[in-house]
Order: C-alpha cells, then structure tokens, then sequence
C-alpha cells in the first residue's frame, strides 16, 4: 500500500516538474487585443498606401547611385544645371537604405520599408506615451491625437521617416529616464550612467547619418538641461549646489554626447553646419512645407484644434507642468508655426507631454478603467496573435514569404503618377534638355530613358543655382518670358502635368513651332518641329501617343508597366 502510494506521489511529482507554467505576462486583456486589432489595421493602411512620385524617387536613385560608385556625390548626379554646386548627403545612409530596398524588390519593397518603419515609429510614440503616464488609455488617446495634428504629412516615403523613428525613441529614452509616477516617487534609476550615455551616443551617430533631422533631438536634450536648471532655482537653491546637481550635470553630459556621437558621419561638423543653414537656402522660400503656418490651411487647422485640445486637457488636469515639459512645448510650437514640416516634431511633443494630463483627467472621470477590457487571459492571447497573423497574410510584405504577385500600377503608384508617359518616353529618348515639372523630375530620373537632361527635381531644389530656380519657376507656370527660356536653355521636349499645371498645358499647346507628341489622361509632351523634322530625316518614326489609342498593342503595353524592370 505504501509502495503504491509512493509510486503515486512520484508520478505525480514528475508530471507537475513537466508542465510548463507560461508566465502571467503572456497573458493578454481585452484592451490590449483591441490595441493590438488597431495596430493591424494601421500596418495595413500604410502598407497598401500608393507611393507618391515625388522625391522618394530622388532618394532611391541617390542610394543606388551611392551603391554602385561606393562613394558619395560632390555634386547632383542627375540634374545638369546643377554642374559644379557641391552638396552635403545629410541622408545618405536612409538613401541607402531605400536604394538597397529597390534593388532587392523594387518599389513593392520602398512601400514596405515605408510601412514597417512607420508602425515601429507609433509603437514607439505610445509606448513613451505609456511610460509618461502609466496608463495605456491615455497612451493610445495622445497617440490618435498626435496622428490627427501631423495627419498632412502620414503619407510622406522619404528618409524623414528614420528621423522620426530616432525622434520617438530619444522621447522614450527621456521620459524612462525622468518619468515620474503616481504618489511622487520617481522610478528607480540606472545604477551605472554610462549605458544611457552609450544609447544616447549610438542613437545620435545613427540619426545623424539617416536624416538631417537629427539636430530637433539636441533641442529636446537641450530642454531638458534647461528645465532642470530652472527646477533648481525655482527651488532657490544656492548656486554651487546647482551647478552640481546630478539631474543637471547629467543632461549637460548627455548633449555633450549627442553633439560629439553626431560627428561621427562622413563629412564631420561640417554636416551639422550645413544642417543649421540649410533652412536659410533661398530656393526653400518656394517650396510649400518651408513655409510658415498659414491658420487658414490644412495644416493650420490641424495645428489650431490640437491647441484646443491642449488647453482642454491642461484645464482639468490637476497634474503640475515640468519646466522641461514647458520648454519643449514653447520650442516645437514656434517651430511649427515657422516652418509647416516641422508638424510631425512638434506633434510627438505634443503627445509625450500631454500624456500625464490626459491620464489624471480619464482616472478621475473613471473613463481609464472599463471592467469590460480588463482581465487577462491566454484565451486573448491567442486571439491577438491570429490577428497579427492575418494581418501579415493579406498585407504585401507577406509576398517574399507566401507568394502572390504584385500589386498592379493603378494601387502601388498614386494617382498622377505618370507611368504610361514615361514608358512612352523610354521607348522614344527626347533629344537635349527637356521642360519637366519639379515633382516629376526624380520619377523620370529612375524611371525615365537612361541619361534624361531633366530640368528639375525636388531632391535638388537646394542644390540648383538661384537663378537656374527662377526660371523653371517661370517655365513651369509659362509666366511671361516663357518662350525665350525655351530657347536660353535649348529645350527641345516639354512634359506638362495636366492637372497641376492647368494653365501651362493651353500654352503648350498654341506654342508656334512646337507639336504634341503624346498626350494621356495624366500629361503630354510636346517637341520642337525642327527636332520632330531631324528625326524623320533619320528615319526615327515618332507619332502621337495616348490611352486612347485605337491600337490595342498599344494600350497593352501602357498598362502592363508595373515596376523599374518592366520599364527598362
């Protein structure tokens, strides 16, 4: 009987010592599956979001150009009016990144790289969000209110988005470093300085050869240092015991690094003094987002509601204002009235600071704890996991792992995006330097007939000469001293984007001595007669061109251009 006993307990021991036990962190609420549901569906919004033909492009060709010549540009590769004007790569490692993505799956990968980094980015927001706060409701409630005020620049596929991808964790890593909770008690600190100072350094070396934008990060240090200086007096402490407060000297330390870690790019200080006057080139004064907020624009009335917002949410909250917090605020709100582009800087501030506030106002309205959403179970676990498995099934980065083609023109490419015209002008090369709009001008560089003479590209605004700048201005908008430019510059084709540039397409086409070429629902080119009779005189056939054409080998071939490849 005994022995049986034994022989019982024994079983059972060894049956227990083989269960696993998964711990109680796997174990998901409802909440959070629902955070998970909204992450999903993001990811699949800004994975099937059509690439823009701006100047994404210009980085593409930038990073393979970089790739191929293992060097970078003194000067514009690819735009010849701007020979001889030397250039700073303040980008040159997210161009790479972009050229590499190309290269491996063309634009369906760029698509992909965009849609990643994006979802990274706000995972990231919120989960600074969440440490400010404490509470995931208010995390998730900053976070949707941060995606409202930089909504205008969501669609953006442009190495800006490794800086805001850097932006967000320097915001983590200050707030995990300065967070306070409930009850006053601050979070127990790192016993050792030096791996702080260390991420501080690689995240900085990183940012500062990823994108320009690097330099909004000294300005969030710098506040920083700032706010607790103003702490230490607000406390009227002696000076000698300021100068040696540990928080003080600890974020001094931590620009010092930021600064000296930026250096480490291949162009030196000189990269962060070309960062600082960049916005003073004089070309930028035309360029939409360099301009000041307008309250009357759609970024004006985004900006304009988040600051009602802000003055809601610190009207009820009863959480005190840090120094640091009131600094940041003052500093990317003037930013963003001053420059529209810096919207997505000054809305990451925005969330991170307003966080604790929106957190104190849902737990004294009881609006942060719905019984409903709480209580954890392995039950929800599994069901999130089926939705980040769907969600990667029927998003396009799931084709290198499942299979399936990719997506047609019409979906990956937004609309405007000339395609058909630029697998016509492949087909017949222009002769000499060609008229292009400015948004068009990267496209046709990737995309267009090998060693196309564009006259502009956005990717080299800054860098073509002021004057070179002026007269596409007038070009463009054929503003009066139209025609003699033709002839300065000796343009032989013209691309005109028909809805843009509504105006300059009638002029085109009364243009005495010139002859559209090819024309489609998006745009048209038009050719010199003198050069359209040289042609002929060489036995190169050129005849008009367009959607419409009644030969259906020709609307094939239009619509069976999907990507770099089929173009070539």
């Amino acid at each position: 009987m005994s022995q049986a006993s034994a022989s019982t307990t024994s079983s059972v021991s060894d049956v227990e010592e083989l269960s696993p036990v998964l711990s109680e962190m796997f174990a998901l609420t409802r909440g959070q599956v629902l955070v998970v549901f909204c992450f999903v569906l993001s990811f699949l919004y800004y994975s099937y979001m059509p690439l823009y033909f701006t100047d994404i492009w210009g980085h593409v060709s930038y990073g393979e150009w970089i790739i191929q010549n293992r060097t970078l540009p003194a000067e514009d590769p690819f735009l010849e009016l701007a020979s001889g004007v030397p250039i700073t790569c303040t980008a040159w490692l997210g161009q790479v990144v972009f050229g590499l993505a190309n290269q491996h799956g063309g634009a369906e990968w760029v698509s992909n790289i965009f849609a990643l980094t994006v979802m990274v980015t706000w995972a990231t927001l919120i989960m600074a969000c969440f440490v400010r706060s404490a509470s995931m409701p208010s995390a998730i409630m900053c976070s949707l209110l941060c995606c409202f005020a930089a909504w205008s620049r969501h669609a953006i596929v442009r190495p800006e988005i490794f800086g805001s991808l850097c932006f967000a964790l320097l915001l983590l890593v200050t707030v995990c470093r300065e967070t306070r909770i409930p009850g006053g008690e601050k979070h127990s600190r790192t016993r050792a300085e030096l791996p702080f100072y260390l991420g501080v350094a690689v995240l900085f070396a990183c940012w500062a050869n990823l994108h320009g934008s690097f330099v909004v990060g000294f300005a969030v240090l710098g506040c920083q240092f700032l706010g607790r200086a103003i702490e230490c007096l607000m406390k009227r402490q002696p000076l000698r015991e300021t100068i040696h407060d540990r928080d003080l000297r600890h974020w001094l330390i931590a620009c010092e690094v930021a600064v000296a870690a930026s250096l480490l790019n291949p162009y030196g200080m000189d990269l962060l003094i070309h960062t600082v006057l960049f916005p003073s080139n004089p070309n930028l004064k035309d360029v939409l987002e360099w301009y000041s907020l307008e309250m009357v624009s759609y970024e004006g009335i985004q900006i304009g509601i988040s600051w009602i917002v802000l003055a809601v949410l610190l009207r009820h909250s009863r959480v005190s204002f840090r120094p640091a917090d009131v600094l940041m605020l003052c500093v990317f709100t003037l930013a963003v009235v001053l420059r529209v582009r810096m919207q997505m800087w000054y809305a990451a501030v925005l969330a991170v600071v307003m966080a604790p506030h929106a957190a104190d106002i849902l737990n004294r309205w009881r609006l942060g704890d719905i019984q409903f959403l709480q209580g954890r179970s392995f039950n929800n676990s599994l069901v999130a996991l089926l939705i980040i498995w769907l969600g990667f099934s029927f998003s396009p980065v799931s084709t290198g792992v499942l299979g399936g083609s990719e997506r047609h023109p019409d979906k990956l490419f937004s609309r405007g995006t000339p395609v058909a015209l630029t697998a016509w002008l492949r087909e017949h090369p222009p002769q000499g330097q060609i008229m292009n709009p400015q948004w068009w001008g990267d496209w046709l560089v990737e995309f267009g007939p090998p060693d196309l003479q564009v006259f502009m590209t956005t990717n080299a605004v800054h860098a073509a000469p002021q004057q070179v700048w002026k007269d596409y201005l007038t070009l463009a908008r054929s503003d009066q001293g139209f025609e003699p430019l033709l002839d300065r510059y000796r343009i032989n084709t013209i691309i005109v984007h028909k809805e843009l540039q509504a105006l300059t397409a009638p002029v085109v086409r009364q243009l005495a001595g010139w002859k559209i070429i090819y024309e489609d629902d998006v745009g048209l080119v038009a050719c010199r007669n003198a050069v359209l009779d040289q042609m002929a005189e060489s036995d190169h056939s050129l005849a008009a061109y367009s959607l419409n054409d009644s030969n259906p080998r020709n609307r094939s071939e239009v619509r069976s251009v999907q990507n770099k490849e089929s173009l070539e």
